[in-house]
């Protein structure tokens, strides 16, 4: 099966002076992270030249990216095939981003942001909150994802902020899905959580920041884990 590309680029994927291979690599790894290319779904070379108006040398290079980021894999003769996440390739990086998250939490405690700095997790809470009322598990799950690449975001580590927004981009798809089987007690919770950290966030208690957050991701790792078991979800 081919996936036709609906090219609508995320902007803050984009940069300025961008080359064609990495204008088709935002191009392509937008629409992957935002679902719109489904997994072990084939999507095809002179498809994506067409859409993109490219010619095929950047487009291969930048699948050639993707592949190496487990995002696609080239089969030859075939085309490119959007791989899927196993739960435990999902679990393990969970595990990499929070401890990334993690640090950059501690950072951030350690600018002593106020309310108006940090406005951005402040809005994705917000977001959150209405979701949780609306029982809209997708508007749940883009609040949350917005809130945790806030937490690298305003961290003051650039570099912290970009691999963590790698890893975090590498994932999206299999995250989103595998939140929306959570059930609204759960998410209810996770909206707790996430206002205890922004109010200690703003006291600059480093300390009770890492040990909130430590807690929230040991919780909801298991809260996945067990959901996605019992629906017996090997891959997402």
């Amino acid at each position: 099966m081919t996936a036709a590309l609906q090219y609508r680029a995320r902007p803050s994927l984009m940069v300025k002076r961008q080359s064609l291979t990495d204008k088709a690599y935002s191009a392509i790894k937008a629409e992957i992270i935002a679902g719109h290319i489904s997994p072990n779904n084939f999507i095809d070379l002179p498809q994506i030249e067409d859409q993109l108006g490219m010619s095929r040398t950047p487009i291969r290079e930048a699948m050639l990216r993707l592949q190496t980021e487990k995002i696609v894999e080239i089969v030859p003769k075939q085309g490119i095939r959007i791989l899927p996440f196993s739960v435990k390739e999902l679990e393990e990086f969970h595990q990499i981003i929070s401890s990334l998250e993690l640090q950059a939490v501690g950072n951030i405690c350690r600018r002593k942001l106020t309310r108006t700095d940090i406005m951005p997790i402040l809005y994705a809470l917000s977001s959150m909150e209405n979701a949780v009322k609306t029982q809209d598990a997708v508007g749940w799950a883009d609040a949350n994802e917005t809130f945790h690449r806030g937490l690298f975001i305003l961290n003051g580590n650039s570099k912290l902020m970009e691999t963590g927004l790698g890893y975090r981009d590498v994932i999206q798809r299999a995250l989103t899905l595998a939140f929306s089987h959570i059930s609204t007690a759960d998410r209810e919770r996770s909206l707790r959580n996430h206002n205890h950290l922004k109010e200690v966030i703003l006291a600059a208690d480093e300390l009770a920041a890492r040990n909130i957050f430590l807690e929230h991701c040991d919780w909801i790792g298991k809260q996945l884990q067990t959901v996605l078991a019992q629906r017996e979800i090997t891959s997402l």
